[in-house]
């Protein structure tokens, strides 16, 4: 395991600058959503998307170009933490053969992120032919990334080892909780999953829908995260809240009922 920040005072500047909150030790949840690795300066950020708007319009859909959301959100968390690097963990891109100025727009974000971090790319289901379409990039392009008792891969697969020690750092899943208030309105709450043995990061992209835990978390996942409690943290993008364990926060969803548009209706009766 890293080391956790230096000092009790640091680490309580830290949250509250940013609203982060520890994960485990040395490990902490950025707002945003990355993971923050303070001992090595290093933030990992789960399944970006980039192109995502771009690549919805190849297929027929035609919503607005909003992909500068995510390009300002990756700038900012470098204004916010200055990492020395920064790791993809997976799905940098969202589709191969980008289009022309989906290509430029991506090569743009990337080389304005190059310039003030070394820049990882752990390759993700989406990202099968970026090392090859971009490789006049400054980006490191590997099948996972480990250092100082962890193992970072994207979660599509599991054809690597994981020395026991390790912390597994996961995403692909793009967590999240659909909350609902009793008029049927709500949203999906990204939410970072975590044991002593892996981190599940939620998706960094805007964009992402997300898979609702209320279904359950896949066995494939459910086996990398062990045999603890799982604990759930919400990232609001202002700031990290500690839900508690996953199963008690489906179960007080349940048990509230807040998605019932019927209660609603009482009320207003």
């Amino acid at each position: 395991m890293v080391c956790a920040v230096s000092g009790t005072n640091s680490a309580v500047e830290f949250a509250m600058s940013n609203g982060s909150v520890t994960l485990l030790p040395g490990l902490w949840g950025h707002p945003s959503g990355a993971l923050w690795i303070p001992a090595m300066q290093t933030a990992v950020v789960a399944d970006a998307h980039l192109g995502y708007s771009w690549a919805q319009r190849r297929r027929g859909e035609l919503g607005p170009l909003a992909d500068s959301r995510t390009r300002q959100k990756l700038l900012t968390l470098c204004d916010d933490l200055a990492p020395l690097r920064i790791v993809f963990l997976g799905d940098l891109v969202h589709a191969p053969r980008p289009c022309a100025p989906e290509r430029e727009w991506i090569e743009e974000t990337l080389r304005l992120l190059s310039e003030r971090a070394e820049l990882v790319a752990v390759r993700g289901n989406h990202d099968r032919e970026f090392a090859r379409e971009f490789r006049s990039l400054p980006v490191r392009c590997v099948e996972s990334w480990s250092a100082e008792g962890l193992t970072a891969a994207h979660g599509d697969r599991f054809t690597f080892a994981v020395p026991e020690d390790h912390t597994l750092l996961l995403g692909h899943l793009h967590p999240c909780l659909s909350v609902k208030d009793a008029s049927g309105a709500g949203r999906k709450l990204p939410l970072f999953l975590a044991t002593t043995a892996c981190i599940i990061l939620p998706a960094f992209s805007p964009f992402a829908c997300g898979y609702d835990l209320v279904c359950g978390i896949p066995d494939e996942l459910q086996t990398c995260l062990g045999n603890e409690e799982v604990q759930a943290f919400a990232a609001t993008g202002k700031r990290i809240v500690a839900l508690g364990p996953l199963h008690c926060v489906v179960e007080r969803m349940f048990e509230a009922n807040v998605s019932a548009p019927e209660r609603f209706r009482k009320t207003r009766g």
